[in-house]
């Protein structure tokens, strides 16, 4: 093939991978906003060369040779439960007895909430070397944040009149159902330095994040159920906000030696919109029996982190390999998520309470920077055929004060394995399982109920909560 077709070829399946991307990635994704860029499985390396690399690291891809398409799937299955123990009832007046001794109250806000949510999301990735140059350029569409929470329903309630907020469950005035994610539409750029067998690169971003969501809510920031006159006091809390940010990406990836038996790979990842979201949308607000639904423009605000990774790749033996990667998120950034009028900022003080106008409502989050440590192998049964496998640890970037049942995490254990499968120097296939074990926490000093303003209090997440996490990922690459 001339080089004047081969150009167009390679421009042409560029433009065909942006477009397939496009219509593949999904507007909506299903998960509670933690990084869960699990795509790729091991092959998802700061040092591995490959058509992840667009995402991980766009210098490795100054390892890659030739044109590459790959379609991943992820499919998520995710369980969790909370218990709710009576120390998490949060009355607006704790000592109206007989408002918080009616067992209705007590029962329709404790007890056992359990949610298993399916879920599954695509990433498309196209490298190519232009037919041999020292350019590689890299497009793909993922999504590294988001998901969906939606919790099983109480049947005890059902059709009851006296207390039909308790239908949604104990965990309510947390979480009833919520959808977020942050879309990634990526072009990479990378160039090797053959004489140094290093690669350099960089990519750029457009990131589409939404987020719905929707809990019980009083006014006051209690757990109520009926007024002190009976009435109904429970209402409902509804954010639908969009938007679009930008972010980049840099890395450095070198072959530390000649052969290629060890390769080095860092990266740094912004945050999208380099700082603070802002996504705009409506808050609707259903106030029981007390007051007409509102609806009304607003803006939620929050901040997603910045990410570092680092890794090597050793090649010990001919047919085995280890693999050690770590990843840092600045978590640090997300202390709030704060929903205000259109313009405004989110003036809140240490507790998260608004000391400026211009805030409708806050959730203080105060999350911390999180590791994850991962080391894994491969080994070669055949030349086409490599079997892999990896253990990982993650700290957790909530702390007890601030678990609650949407954005539950813990202390997280991984443990992988994996195939992968070259059919023909053209077609290569890959099939793994990743099994998540969460730490149970209990939480007996929630932090919610103890805001300056009632416009940031919510009621107590005190309790018990587990969790696991099953994830099957399946890729399919073309070689050109």
């Amino acid at each position: 093939m001339s080089t004047h077709r081969r150009l167009r070829f390679v421009l042409g399946a560029t433009a065909l991978s942006v477009g397939a991307a496009a219509l593949l990635a999904p507007r909506t994704a299903r998960a509670s906003g933690f990084l869960t860029d699990q795509f790729g499985s091991d092959h998802g390396h700061p040092a591995l060369a490959n058509a992840y690399s667009v995402y991980f690291n766009p210098a490795a891809m100054a390892g890659t040779y030739g044109t590459e398409l790959t379609l991943d799937g992820v499919v998520a299955a995710r369980s969790l439960e909370y218990d709710r123990p009576a120390s998490a009832l949060s009355p607006s007046d704790p000592n109206n007895s007989a408002q918080t001794s009616n067992p209705t109250y007590q029962q329709a806000n404790t007890g056992q909430a359990t949610l298993f949510n399916v879920l599954a999301a695509p990433y498309i990735g196209f490298t190519t070397d232009f037919g041999g140059s020292k350019f590689r350029l890299g497009v793909a569409s993922y999504i590294p944040f988001g998901g969906q929470v939606s919790w099983q329903k109480n049947n005890s309630y059902a059709g009851q009149t006296n207390a039909p907020g308790g239908f949604d469950g104990p965990q309510r005035w947390s979480s009833i159902s919520t959808t977020t994610s942050s879309i990634y539409e990526t072009a990479a750029l990378a160039y090797r330095i053959e004489a140094l067998r290093l690669g350099v690169g960089a990519s750029v971003s457009v990131i589409r994040t939404g987020v719905t969501d929707v809990r019980a809510r009083n006014a006051d920031g209690s757990d109520d159920i009926f007024t002190t006159s009976g009435a109904l006091k429970e209402g409902r809390a509804q954010i639908d906000v969009s938007g679009i940010e930008l972010g980049a990406a840099a890395g450095v990836y070198w072959d530390a030696t000649p052969d290629g038996a060890l390769r080095l790979g860092a990266s740094y990842t912004s945050q999208p919109s380099f700082g603070t979201m802002r996504l705009k949308g409506t808050f609707k607000l259903q106030p029981g029996s007390l007051g007409d639904e509102s609806t009304t423009k607003a803006e939620l605000l929050q901040a997603y982190p910045d990410v570092i990774r680092a890794g090597a790749a050793w090649r010990i033996a001919r047919d085995a390999e280890l693999r050690l990667d770590a990843t840092w998120q600045r978590w640090s950034v997300f202390k709030n998520q704060c929903l205000v009028e259109p313009g405004a900022s989110c003036d809140v003080d240490s507790t998260g309470a608004p000391t400026g106008t211009g805030v409708k409502v806050n959730i203080p989050r105060d999350w911390n920077d999180s590791v994850k440590m991962r080391l894994g192998g491969a080994y070669w049964i055949n030349p086409e055929t490599e079997l892999f496998g990896s253990f990982a640890y993650e700290t957790a970037p909530v702390g007890k004060s601030h678990e609650d049942a949407l954005t539950f995490d813990s202390t997280r254990l991984y443990g992988t394995l994996g195939v992968r499968h070259a059919f023909s120097r053209h077609v290569i296939a890959s099939l793994a399982y990743t099994y998540v074990y969460f730490v149970p926490v209990t939480v007996n000093n929630s932090a919610y109920p103890n805001s300056n303003s009632t416009t940031s209090t919510w009621p107590s997440g005190n309790g018990h909560y587990s969790s696991e996490l099953f994830l099957f990922d399946a890729a399919l690459s073309y070689r050109f």
